[in-house]
């Protein structure tokens, strides 16, 4: 069963959803107030977890092969971009903001990284045996 061009932006639109929750409720617990960094942060995510998922899941069905190296690829392209992006992030913020807002990226790139290879994983075993 072939996946969709778009199948996978209502899933990574919710789990972006549900990250923007869970991210309040903990700021929210800790006392401290969410910045438009964090939204920032969770925008970068959602774009960078859509363009990878459109470019892999592409080539899932067609070539399986080069569905494995797309997939090796985007967890390197996005450790490198993402590691880009948090350097400047944390240049650029105010020094009382550093460390929750660094907490918060790794935070969510891991858990944009296990949504991802969830997904990719889950569909690449629905697909039919050659």
């Amino acid at each position: 069963m072939a996946p969709r061009r778009w199948s996978f932006l209502i899933p990574v639109l919710l789990f972006t959803a549900a990250m923007a929750v869970l991210l309040w409720l903990a700021f929210y617990a800790i006392r401290i107030a969410p910045e438009p960094l964090h939204g920032f942060m969770l925008a970068w995510f959602a774009m960078i977890t859509i363009v990878l998922h459109l470019w892999q899941e592409h080539a899932m069905v067609a070539d399986p092969k080069g569905f494995v190296r797309r997939f090796m690829a985007g967890l390197m392209l996005k450790m490198l971009l993402s590691l880009t992006v948090l350097v400047v992030l944390l240049l650029r913020a105010p020094t009382e903001t550093v460390m929750p807002s660094g907490i918060t990226f790794a935070l969510l790139y891991l858990a944009f990284l296990a949504f991802s290879t969830v997904r990719l994983s889950a569909l690449s075993r629905q697909l039919p045996k050659a």
